[in-house]
């Protein structure tokens, strides 16, 4: 099942906005169906992400019933594309608004019956009791009908809806026009990168490299802790469970001897390889995995200033660093507009590290409702944003310092087009990119596009720039 730790660096990034927070009667001790019901209603209807509502819904879950409700609720966002059209087909009329959160209980059948291993019977009794969860007991003969008429005529249900490219791999027409107007005539086919991103992710770990690896991967085998290496470079201290676990089942996690993070993500620091006496700005930088993991890297830094435009993210970072016992003194914390200067003292800094906010189209199999919450006009949006930023922080850059350039978006306009495109601007500073020779990723016209799965990492994009003397 999906199973995303609190302490997991979370890589989506997305240009800045407020949310209209809900309220909802409090209820005690929902099921696993009625919370991922009400879940899935709340993304799909209010735009609310999984980060978001997940917290939320669980804690007024049973814990027996928590697994199965973030199971399902991951399940259904992933698969919703092929699983709405499945049930319109199904229905003789949309069901009014009232009523709708019956809809959404469908989907939490069908999802159950076509991707889960469970008794056929058990999931139709159980799905029809939640009516009464919801209030809705009028639906019990149609939740009834509609689940079994799915076992009667699963192949042909399937096989009309998969007839649509779009439905059957579960992505907006939009996303799938988009990803397949990058990557037309690249060597990994369009239907590669769509399943790739239906897959469910690993639970991957950066080892601190202050721990001895070995004694460590000793110590996860003394706890029967089954896990693989990743064989590419820049990632000699990383490791990949087998299964996904509660962090706190981890030796040594709340000692910071390790963290839990993405291959993808961990390729920066080694990418900007920070030196001693180095005076680094991470813009955008929260949950601050990677801020980490410079100091992992370069114990004897000048110090971080760690940006990000919520003050709310910025607890992350913070609570990421006492626990790896980061130096007060070496990380400055700071909550701003990486767009604009009302923030910066005037110091240029060496490095710069830009996670760029982005589509997060890298990230869909660990973020499924992207799917849902992204819209085609946000393209254009974050590639203004972006390129907004990147001239704002080139400006902040020391003559000869480095700027390295990613996101976790494989959608090129953000990526070695918007590169492109900053260097045509900059051409009066002598801005050049420096070639990433590597044995991860696509070398793309300006950087290196790693695609969602190459060696079991998330989709990101790197460019590594240099600023003229």
């Amino acid at each position: 099942m999906d199973n995303i730790p609190l302490n997991e660096e979370v890589i989506v990034k997305t240009k800045q906005h407020s949310l209209k927070i809900s309220k909802h009667p409090a209820c005690q001790d929902l099921s696993s169906r009625a919370a991922a019901s009400k879940i899935i209603q709340e993304c799909v209807e209010e735009g609310l992400s999984l980060a978001t509502l997940l917290p939320r819904y669980l804690e007024q879950t049973k814990a027996e019933h928590r697994p199965l409700a973030q199971e399902i609720s991951f399940g259904v966002l992933r698969w919703y594309y092929r699983l709405n059209p499945l049930l319109n087909n199904m229905l003789s009329k949309p069901l009014r608004p009232k009523k709708k959160s019956v809809h959404f209980l469908l989907l939490v059948g069908l999802y159950q019956l076509n991707y889960l291993d469970k008794a056929d019977y058990a999931v139709v009794k159980e799905t029809v009791n939640v009516c009464d969860e919801l209030q809705q007991s009028w639906a019990k003969g149609l939740v009834n009908a509609i689940l079994r008429r799915f076992l009667r005529e699963k192949d042909a249900l399937l096989a009309a809806v998969d007839r649509s490219y779009d439905s059957r791999f579960a992505y907006p027409e939009w996303l799938v026009n988009a990803i397949k107007s990058s990557w037309k005539g690249i060597e990994r086919p369009l239907e590669s990168i769509l399943d790739a991103g239906n897959q469910r992710p690993p639970m991957t770990l950066r080892i601190n490299q202050q721990f001895e690896l070995e004694t460590y991967k000793q110590m996860l085998q003394e706890n029967e802790i089954s896990f693989s290496e990743v064989e590419t470079s820049l990632l000699g201290h990383t490791l990949v469970l087998d299964k996904p676990l509660s962090v706190d089942k981890l030796p040594l996690f709340s000692e910071g001897a390790l963290s839990v993070q993405d291959g993808a993500p961990q390729l920066a620091a080694g990418l900007l390889s920070p030196q001693p006496s180095d005076l680094i700005l991470d813009a955008c930088a929260a949950p601050g995995g990677k801020t980490m993991h410079l100091f992992e890297q370069q114990a004897g830094l000048k110090k971080v200033v760690a940006l990000d435009v919520s003050s709310e993210r910025l607890k992350r970072v913070e609570k990421n660093s006492r626990r790896l016992k980061i130096p007060r003194e070496k990380l400055l914390l700071m909550t701003a507009d990486a767009s604009k200067q009302d923030w910066w003292d005037g110091e240029e800094f060496d490095r710069i590290l830009l996670d760029a906010p982005c589509s997060a189209t890298g990230v869909i199999r660990r973020h499924p409702d992207i799917k849902l919450l992204r819209r085609e006009e946000d393209i254009a949006a974050l590639t203004q944003l972006q390129a907004q930023i990147m001239d704002n922080l080139w400006l902040m850059l020391k003559p000869g310092g480095l700027l390295l350039y990613a996101t976790c978006s494989i959608i090129r306009d953000e990526n070695d087009r918007q590169v492109e495109a900053f260097l045509n601007r900059q051409k009066n500073s002598n801005a050049t990119e420096i070639l990433i020779e590597a044995d991860w990723g696509i070398r793309m016209p300006f950087g290196r596009q790693i695609l969602p799965g190459e060696h079991n990492m998330d989709g990101f994009y790197y460019s590594l720039l240099r600023k003229g003397v």
